[in-house]
C-alpha cells in the first residue's frame, strides 16, 4: 500500500509540475510577444527580466535549503554516540534560539535540556500551525481548496520546525516526511492507525455542551452545521499535529528514528493535543456561525419589512389614483 501511495504521489506530482511549467511558459511567451510587437528591444529586455525572475525564485528555495546544515545520524550502535553527542552539541551551541542558555553541551543532560527547550518551540509552532488549519478548514468548508491549503500549511510548518533545530534533513528523508505529508493531506483513509472516531466523539460532544448553541432557537438545523464544520476542522487539526510531531521526533531526538515507532507515539501525542486544541478554538467557529445566523435572519426579516411596506405603498398609491378618478366623474 505504501508503495502505491508513493507512486501516485509522485505521478501526480511530475503532473503538477509539468503542468505548471507549461503554464509558466505559456505566460512568459505571450507576454514576451506584446513586448515584442511594441519593440524588439523591449522584447528582448522583458524576456531576459522574466528568466531571471523565474531563476532567482526557484534557486532561492534550493540555496535556502542547502544553508542548512546535514541532519546528524543517530548511531545505533553505542561506540559512536560519543561523537554523535558532541557534533550535536556544537550544533546546538551555534543554533541562536539557544543563545543565553548557559549549558553546557558536552554533557548529554544539558543536551537534553536544550533540545527540551527547542521542543517547546516546536510545540508552540506546531500548534499555532495545527489552529490556524482548524479555523481555516472548520470555516472555509471547500473540500478541494481546503486540501490545496492543508498541503501548503504542513509544508511550511515541516520547514519551519527543521529550521528550529538548525539542521536540513537529508534529501532522502525530506522526500519522506513531504510524502507524509502529501499522504495526510490527500489519503487520510490510507493512513496507518488512523482511526480518531474514539478522540472525536468526547470532543464534540464536549463543545456542543459547552457552547452557545443551546440559546439558538433553530438549534436542530445549526447543530448539524456546525457538527459538521467542526468535525472537518478537528480531523485537518489532528493530522496537522501528527505531521509537526512526526518531524519533531526526526529532527531533535538522541535515538534512532523508527518510522514505526514515531508514528505511533505521534499518534498518541496528537490526540492528547487535539481536546484541548480543538475545545480552546472551537468557540471561535460556533460564535462565527451564530452571528452569522442570526444576521442572515434579522436580514430576512428586515427586508421582508421593507419589502411589506413597498407592497403598502403601492396598495396606497392604486387606492389614492382610484378615489381621485371617482370623485372625478362623480
Amino acid at each position: 500500500m505504501r508503495q502505491q501511495i508513493k507512486f501516485l504521489l509522485l505521478a501526480v506530482g511530475s503532473l503538477v509540475l509539468l503542468a505548471f511549467v507549461l503554464f509558466v511558459f505559456n505566460q512568459v511567451a505571450q507576454v514576451y510577444l506584446l513586448a515584442r510587437a511594441v519593440s524588439p528591444a523591449l522584447g528582448g529586455i522583458v524576456l531576459g527580466g522574466l528568466v531571471l525572475l523565474f531563476t532567482v525564485l526557484f534557486v532561492t528555495p534550493v540555496i535556502l535549503y542547502y544553508r542548512l546544515p546535514r541532519a546528524l545520524v543517530v548511531p545505533v550502535d553505542e561506540s559512536g554516540k560519543t561523537a554523535y553527542v558532541q557534533q550535536l552539541g556544537r550544533r546546538l551551541a551555534r543554533n541562536r534560539l539557544l543563545q543565553g542558555t548557559s549549558l553546557d553541551y558536552h554533557r548529554e543532560a544539558d543536551l537534553q535540556k536544550a533540545l527540551g527547550l527547542l521542543h517547546a518551540r516546536a510545540d508552540v509552532l506546531i500548534q499555532n500551525t495545527a489552529k490556524s488549519v482548524f479555523l481555516t478548514t472548520a470555516i472555509s468548508q471547500n473540500g478541494k481548496l481546503d486540501a490545496l491549503t492543508v498541503f501548503v500549511t504542513h509544508s511550511k510548518m515541516v520547514w519551519d520546525v527543521a529550521h528550529v533545530y538548525y539542521q536540513r534533513p537529508a534529501p532522502r528523508d525530506l522526500i519522506a516526511l513531504y510524502a507524509n505529508v502529501g499522504a495526510t493531506t490527500f489519503l487520510a483513509t490510507q493512513i496507518e492507525d488512523l482511526d480518531i472516531s474514539e478522540q472525536l466523539e468526547p470532543v464534540i460532544g464536549t463543545v456542543l455542551q459547552n457552547s452557545v448553541l443551546k440559546s439558538v432557537p433553530i438549534v436542530s438545523s445549526l447543530s448539524s452545521v456546525i457538527l459538521d464544520s467542526l468535525l472537518e476542522g478537528t480531523v485537518n487539526a489532528f493530522l496537522t499535529l501528527r505531521v509537526g510531531i512526526l518531524t519533531k521526533q526526526y529532527c531533535g531526538s538522541l535515538e534512532p528514528f523508527e518510522a514505526g515507532k514515531a508514528r505511533k507515539a505521534a499518534y498518541r501525542e496528537a490526540s492528547g493535543l487535539l481536546r484541548t486544541l480543538v475545545v480552546q478554538t472551537s468557540g471561535q467557529v460556533v460564535s462565527a456561525m451564530v452571528r452569522a445566523t442570526k444576521k442572515a435572519g434579522a436580514d430576512t426579516v428586515k427586508s421582508g419589512v421593507v419589502a411589506a411596506g413597498q407592497a403598502t405603498s403601492r396598495v396606497r398609491n392604486v387606492l389614492t389614483g382610484w378615489v381621485s378618478r371617482t370623485k372625478k366623474v362623480e
